[in-house]
């Protein structure tokens, strides 16, 4: 599988879930990680959990709320100090707002649209400018199958989703002649908190999305940081602007036919 030797990566979101699958194979594989979390107790259990696995890369939790600039620029500095510079951005943190449109506050909704895409721009208009003196780079963006297609009572959440595939596309284009890649991943259905809480803490084989998948399982957040791993590698050297789907097929058939 494809190393990570030396390279600095900072993960948002990386206090459970996908985010902490990230954290713990790329600091597993050589790299040094900035595990950034709003959820302090999430983001020091994953530092402790990479220092309990005895890989070879080093890691740093600093809880930042990335939707909010100040946070943002702290955290960048705190990379920049500890590790001397940035050559992947993993951009993971994410929530979601369980309602029907017209019951979304204006609160719900600015949340979510904050967190989700504004901390996008925000962590990479920090992160480019670094990147580019390092020759080159990797911004991976954690989209969503929701993206793609979706449900009922989610849409600040798909909106959201939806708009940080365009975002990719775009950055992709401007950062291009730097030498730094984007991308963007869209997993479908994770066996990670923000998935089984809200259907009643399920086993996963119980899950009641199991019987619309092709695959016929809900999928480990290992299996979506081994794609990001891909991503944040030489091995991906000629991929930029692009989704890549990991679904397990949700997304290939109508509706509820297997």
């Amino acid at each position: 599988m494809a190393g990570l030797d030396n390279k600095v990566v900072i993960v948002t979101g990386a206090g459970q879930g996908i985010g902490r699958a990230i954290a713990l194979r790329f600091a597993g594989h050589g790299a040094s990680v900035m595990v950034l979390d709003v959820n302090a107790e999430g983001g020091t259990e994953t530092v402790h959990l990479i220092e309990a696995a005895g890989g070879p890369g080093r890691s740093q939790f600093m809880r930042s709320d990335v939707s909010l600039t100040t946070d943002v620029d702290k955290a960048i500095e705190a990379t920049m100090k500890l590790f001397g510079g940035v050559d992947v951005l993993v951009n993971n943190a994410a929530i979601a707002v369980y309602k029907l449109l017209w019951e979304y506050t204006d609160e719900d909704w600015d949340q979510v649209i904050a967190v989700n895409l504004r901390s996008i721009f925000l962590t990479a208009r920090r992160c480019i400018p670094l990147m580019q003196t390092r020759g080159g780079g990797s911004i991976i963006n954690m989209a969503s199958v929701h993206a793609r297609t979706t449900a009922t009572a989610n849409s600040a959440y798909v909106a959201s989703k939806g708009a940080v595939v365009s975002l990719t596309r775009a950055m992709a284009l401007e950062c291009a002649p730097f030498k730094i890649r984007v991308n963007c991943i869209l997993p479908g259905a994770i066996n990670t908190p923000m998935l089984m809480t809200n259907w009643g803490n399920l086993p996963p084989s119980e899950h009641p999305l199991v019987p619309a998948i092709p695959l016929k399982r809900i999928a480990d957040a290992d299996e979506i940081a081994k794609v990001a791993q891909f991503l944040a590698s030489d091995e991906s050297s000629y991929i930029t602007g692009s989704d890549i789907l990991a679904d397990g097929g949700l997304s290939a058939h109508f509706g509820s036919l297997g």
